[in-house]
Order: structure tokens, then C-alpha cells, then sequence
């Protein structure tokens, strides 16, 4: 009987975590890297000795980034693509190539 009651307060104390590993909850302070190292606004120097530099350039400008970084307005996730598209002008004639982004082409008449 105390045998079983050993293992049921074990697997009450591994259990939250079990759960939390599977589903990929992570609570800041549990955070092991920096947000930094999934931003596409991070500059990083890694030396052979081990030590890091990071550097944010979401201003255009470089700034040092001297602590381990949990929240960021300026994050972006680099393995995460914008669904952003590119639109501009062409020629009215269709092009002979097939374009990497094709253009949107709109006729305007003058009245």
C-alpha cells in the first residue's frame, strides 16, 4: 500500500510537466535561449570560446542587446513567411518571360 502511494505523489509531481513538454507550453521563465534566436531582426556573433553578442536591428540601427529577452514589439519569427505580395506596374503588352512576381498591370483610360 505505501508502495502505491510513493508512486501516485511521483507521478502527480511529473505529470505537469509531461503534459507541458508534449504540448510545447513553456512559461517565460522556463525559456532556456532568448527570444532573440528566432527574431529575423537579430545580428549574431557566437565566438569560439562560447561567449555571444546580439545585436537588434529592428530600427535599421544596431543595438546590443545585453540580456536574455522573454517579450519583444519588435519580434518576427524568422520561419514564419509574411503573406505579404508585391504589386506594381508593367507594361500593357503581356511579358515575355514568366515574371518571378507577376504585377498587377491596371488599365486607366482618360476621359
Amino acid at each position: 500500500m505505501e508502495l502505491v502511494i510513493v508512486i501516485l505523489v511521483i507521478a502527480l509531481m511529473v505529470a505537469p510537466k509531461l503534459v507541458k513538454t508534449c504540448l510545447g507550453i513553456v512559461s517565460p521563465s522556463e525559456a532556456t535561449e532568448s527570444l532573440c534566436a528566432t527574431c529575423v531582426n537579430v545580428y549574431r556573433v557566437k565566438g569560439a570560446n562560447g561567449k555571444k553578442l546580439i545585436y537588434c536591428n529592428y530600427t535599421s540601427d544596431l543595438r546590443a542587446i545585453n540580456f536574455e529577452v522573454c517579450e519583444c514589439t519588435g519580434y518576427r519569427n524568422r520561419d514564419i513567411v509574411p503573406l505579404t505580395r508585391v504589386v506594381g506596374f508593367a507594361p500593357v503588352e503581356a511579358p515575355e518571360h514568366e515574371e518571378a512576381f507577376p504585377a498587377v498591370a491596371i488599365w486607366i483610360s482618360k476621359e
